[in-house]
């Protein structure tokens, strides 16, 4: 009943609250999970709203109105976005997957970003929402029990991903203070799941003999299910909220929990060995995991985050738990469609 009073009330606010209605919608990386659960949003919420989707490849799944294919870098892409005449710009256009190339990956998740914040200032959108991640914060011993959206930002300097966020978010931020017409929010999902997601976070734990403990630690994750993730971008945008907004459920999924559930044995190891074998795993290409070395310290200490600023300004219910959206990642993949992220 909760949820589905959370879903009324998402759909009744749109529309409503705005200053500028939801009608066209500029959404980079429309084909990746985030993407196509956003534009499912979209349809059933808002079925007049026109989306322009940009991205390196075809959605497999939820096509956008109009699509454009490319580099976010491109300066094509900032003409096709003024072209459209967007009232929203959403960009969720990152290199997710580890890759190799350390300076392409950052190339694409900053200067992508910047290219796109360019383009949003330009043709007079009314609001931007950028994606984060709640790696941001960091895993660190030090860190509270939950962090909501005033903890400081700390990501991991070993993990290239969260790092790349930090840097996006610092741009983020300074673009919002030198454009306030424009409602600029951030999210920072946790671990982002849904049936038959498939991708490098996901196979840690899907493909794995066994799910070693960093120093015999069961530390706390969090999981969200991809629609909940959309719903809550639409709820932010509907409000013109600004600023950043964590988005995971209040509940989390230990690592033994975890391993219970895969069926697997949970192995406490010393950390050095966890991230020597990591390393050595990530140098040789070995099979199972493409994990880079420095997410095993997200293994480590809890980087658990609260959502309470989004139930309080934005009135946001979670439809999933932490437990329920990673089960989704058991289900079998939907046929004839790609989930990977």
């Amino acid at each position: 009943m909760a949820a589905r009073a959370g879903v009324d009330t998402v759909r009744r606010s749109i529309g409503r609250l705005m200053k500028t209605p939801l009608e066209r919608i500029a959404i980079t990386g429309n084909a990746g999970v985030y993407g196509r659960a956003l534009v499912r949003a979209i349809r059933g919420s808002l079925p007049r709203a026109s989306v322009l989707g940009l991205d390196v490849r075809p959605a497999a799944a939820d096509p956008p109105d109009a699509s454009w294919k490319g580099d976010i870098r491109d300066p094509a892409a900032g003409r096709i976005i003024g072209e459209f005449r967007p009232d929203t710009v959403v960009h969720l256009a990152y290199a997710v997957q580890p890759g190799r190339d350390a300076a392409t990956m950052r190339s694409v998740n900053v200067e992508g970003t910047r290219h796109v914040l360019a383009s949003a200032a330009s043709c007079g959108a009314s609001r931007m929402l950028v994606a984060s991640s709640g790696t941001v914060y960091g895993a660190w011993p030090d860190n509270p029990p939950a962090c909501d959206e005033e903890a400081p930002v700390r990501p991991r300097p070993e993990y290239a991903y969260a790092a790349d966020k930090g840097v996006v978010e610092r741009d983020v931020a300074a673009f919002a203070a030198a454009h306030p017409q424009i409602a600029v929010a951030w999210t920072r999902p946790a671990i982002i799941c849904g049936p038959g997601v498939r991708n490098f976070l996901s196979d840690i734990f899907l493909t794995v003999p066994f799910l070693a403990l960093p120093d015999g630690r069961d530390t706390p994750l969090q999981f969200v299910h991809e629609d909940d993730v959309a719903r809550a971008t639409l709820a932010i945008l509907s409000r013109d909220a600004r600023g950043p907004f964590n988005i995971a459920p209040e509940d989390s999924v230990t690592q033994r929990q975890i391993a219970r559930a895969m069926r697997i044995a949970a192995v406490p190891l010393p950390f050095f060995v966890v991230a020597a074998a990591s390393r050595v795993w990530w140098t040789l290409r070995l099979p199972w995991v493409a994990t880079p070395p420095g997410l095993a310290r997200y293994l480590r200490h809890r980087w658990v985050m609260t959502s309470a600023r989004l139930t309080r300004e934005c009135g946001f219910v979670f439809a999933h738990s932490s437990e329920s959206a990673f089960r989704t990642l058991l289900e079998p993949c939907p046929e004839a469609d790609d989930r990977t992220a």
